[in-house]
C-alpha cells in the first residue's frame, strides 16, 4: 500500500460590503445559481438599517429579519442578533453566528469592546481589512463574508469585481 502526503486546501476569508440590500441579494442569487455552495456564507448588518431599507418598523423582535434571511439563504441557516456599543444592534446570519454569539463570562463575544474586530482578525482578516469592514458595518453597510479555498475565493473575487453588484 502506498500513501501520499495529504495537503489540505488553504482556507481564505473574503469580505464584500454592500450599501444597498438589492446588490447583496444579487450577489447571493449569483452564488446560488452558480452552485457555489462550497463557501461558508455569513452576513452582518445593522438591524435599524435593515428595517429602514425594507420599510419595516424597528423593533426588538427580530422575527421579520430572521424570516427574511432564512428565505434568502435557506430555512436551516443560523441567525442571531447582538448589541455592540460601536455598531448598535447587529444581525448575523450564516456560518459565523456561533462565533459572534459565543459566550465569554456570560456575554456574547461580539458585544465586547473589540469583539467584532477580534473576530474579523481571528477568521483571517488583516488589520486593515478588519478596521475597514468594521467601519463599513458601523456606517450602515451589509457585510458578506465568505470562507473557502484560496483558489475559489480568488476566482470569485475576480468575478465579483467584473460584475456590478
Amino acid at each position: 500500500m502506498t500513501t501520499g502526503n495529504y495537503i489540505p486546501k488553504q482556507k481564505q476569508v473574503y469580505f464584500k460590503a454592500y450599501k444597498e440590500p438589492s446588490k447583496l441579494e444579487s450577489a447571493l442569487k449569483y452564488l446560488k445559481e452558480e452552485n457555489k455552495s462550497f463557501f461558508q456564507v455569513s452576513i452582518l448588518g445593522k438591524v435599524a438599517q435593515f428595517s429602514s431599507d425594507k420599510g419595516i418598523e424597528i423593533s426588538n423582535d427580530s422575527t421579520i429579519t430572521k424570516a427574511y434571511w432564512k428565505d434568502q439563504l435557506g430555512k436551516s441557516v443560523n441567525f442571531g442578533t447582538f448589541y455592540n456599543t460601536e455598531s448598535g444592534f447587529v444581525f448575523i446570519v450564516g456560518a459565523l453566528v456561533s462565533i459572534f454569539l459565543h459566550q465569554i463570562n456570560g456575554k456574547p463575544l461580539a458585544t465586547l469592546s473589540s469583539g467584532t474586530y477580534g473576530i474579523f482578525r481571528g477568521i483571517g482578516a488583516s488589520e486593515t481589512q478588519a478596521t475597514t469592514y468594521l467601519k463599513l458595518l458601523n456606517s450602515g453597510n451589509y457585510l458578506l463574508i465568505l470562507r473557502g479555498a484560496d483558489n475559489e475565493i480568488n476566482a470569485l473575487d475576480r468575478l465579483y469585481n467584473e460584475i456590478t453588484f
